[in-house]
């Protein structure tokens, strides 16, 4: 249609931000004057390890259908990456995929 604008489905931002994490590892630096942690914790023992800076929206607004899949916000802006998070989604389908029949299992 001509002169339609797109208008996009994005999730709410909430789904992707982190809340209550522990530091853990070193302090790389720092970003709008606080510290940038290796990794952090969650309180549900999930470790994230430290990917980049959010991008944000015109409005400056985060830009969370811009995160890759497995990547969270930690405000005040820096993006943490689930670690290990291939390997635990698919180790039990790997396991059954590639798991020797029981008649050949010692």
């Amino acid at each position: 249609m001509a002169g339609s604008v797109a208008v996009s489905q994005s999730r709410p931002i909430e789904y992707c931000l982190l809340g209550n994490v522990t530091p853990s590892g070193k302090s790389m630096g720092c970003y709008m004057d606080r510290p940038i942690s290796e990794s952090v914790i969650d309180e549900f023992g999930r470790r994230y390890v430290y990917a980049g800076i959010a991008p944000r929206r015109w409005n400056g607004q985060f830009d969370g259908d811009a995160l890759q899949v497995g990547h969270f916000i930690l405000p005040p802006g820096l993006i943490y990456r689930l670690d290990h998070m291939t390997a635990s989604l698919l180790e039990p389908l790997l396991r059954m995929l590639w798991a020797p029949p029981l008649s050949c299992r010692k």
